[in-house]
């Protein structure tokens, strides 16, 4: 059974994608309103408080693990508490400090985080994250750590990370994959996988070009496949779906700030290390967004829909940027016809507490 958090009407609660209804927890969602949710991963979330400082928690439980301080991030060489929620850091690579609020550490401190294993069942178990230095690298920790270790490759900005059976893989530009073994108390990198751009990923480029979309990459496992999904937003989108220069809103009061338009799929083939196109999902059903990437299947869930991406909105750079509108931009992608599906008939177009998929163990 899956689950979507969903703020309805800016009150967190649960919803049921299978039974199709709300669930009462034991945690008060309330209270986690003015926080950030990063990740979700083995049914559990990680979460950034009043503080930003990282928070695992079990929604179904109301266990509640304090992962180590925002401090002690491998970029950040110092951090002090000017006043009430407004801080003063000096980073690493940086010769001078500066200023953010509690509020702005939330948005630029985490850009994802996993598990590399359930923490019911492993105590051993290591929360991942990419933070964000500006690009994107990796660092860990184990529950009871007192600081965060960092550790990364080749690559040099990581797009998304996923765990399964105690093994790291993170996707980076190429696209390439490197798997890391966290059996060990260090982790080790196994491998690097560097196939070679697929050629409809290179058209794509022309057919969606950078000044009126942007796109996220991810990756899902399925059974024993992976599969690398592309997600383009159109960055000013029309009620007719049509993407627009920025500049034409001052005229045109009927456009949406962002919307996903298009999803591409691609399959990686082992044998001859290639990305290859994928025109179906069969009777799977992939959830992309904040949280650990997953696929589904829709005879093992039957509220879902076959050969389909459900999405929800992690558009972290815009997502604040207006009052009237974000944590909008989630749905169902039809990947047989390409047709866009909303989860829920709603008005709205602001999410203060942006939805989330969750899984239960």
């Amino acid at each position: 059974m899956e689950f979507f958090k969903i703020s309805c009407f800016n009150i967190p609660c649960l919803f049921s994608l299978t039974n199709k209804r709300e669930y009462e927890l034991k945690v008060d969602l309330e209270k986690l309103q003015n926080w950030r949710f990063v990740g979700s991963s083995h049914g559990w979330f990680v979460i950034l408080n009043e503080k930003a400082d990282p928070i695992l928690l079990n929604v179904f439980s109301a266990i509640c693990h304090q992962l180590p301080g925002k401090e002690t991030f491998p970029h950040v060489d110092s951090m002090r508490e000017v006043e009430n929620e407004v801080f003063e850091i000096h980073y690493k690579s940086w010769n001078y400090s500066v200023t953010h609020s509690s509020e702005t550490l939330r948005q630029l401190l985490v850009v994802k985080a996993v598990l590399s294993s359930d923490p019911s069942c492993d105590a051993n178990c290591a929360v991942i994250v990419m933070y964000d230095v500006p690009t994107s690298k990796l660092a860990f920790c184990r529950l009871g750590d007192s600081r965060w270790t960092g550790f990364g490759g080749e690559i040099q900005s990581y797009y998304d990370i996923v765990s399964k059976d105690n093994m790291l893989y993170a996707l980076g530009g190429g696209p390439a994959i490197e798997v890391w073994d966290f059996h060990e108390s260090t982790p080790v990198r196994k491998i690097i996988i560097q196939p070679p751009c697929p050629q409809k990923l290179k058209e794509a480029r022309q057919i969606y070009p950078s000044d009126l979309y942007s796109s996220k990459w991810y990756f899902v496992f399925s059974s024993c496949e992976m599969f690398l999904v592309v997600r383009y937003i159109g960055e000013f989108v029309g009620y007719d779906g049509e993407v627009v220069y920025e500049g034409d809103t001052l005229t045109n009061y009927f456009i949406f700030p962002y919307r996903t338009v298009k999803f591409h799929v691609y399959k990686l083939d082992f044998d001859q290390k290639i990305w290859l196109p994928v025109e179906s999902l069969n009777d799977s059903a992939l959830f992309v967004g904040g949280n650990h990437s997953v696929s589904l299947s829709v005879k093992e869930h039957p509220g879902c829909k076959a050969n389909s991406i459900y999405f929800t909105d992690d558009y972290w750079a815009r997502m604040n940027e207006h009052d009237a509108y974000g944590g909008h931009d989630m749905g169902i992608f039809k990947l047989g016809d390409g047709r866009i599906e909303q989860l829920f008939d709603y008005d709205i177009q602001k999410f203060e507490l942006p939805p989330f998929w969750i899984v239960p163990n």
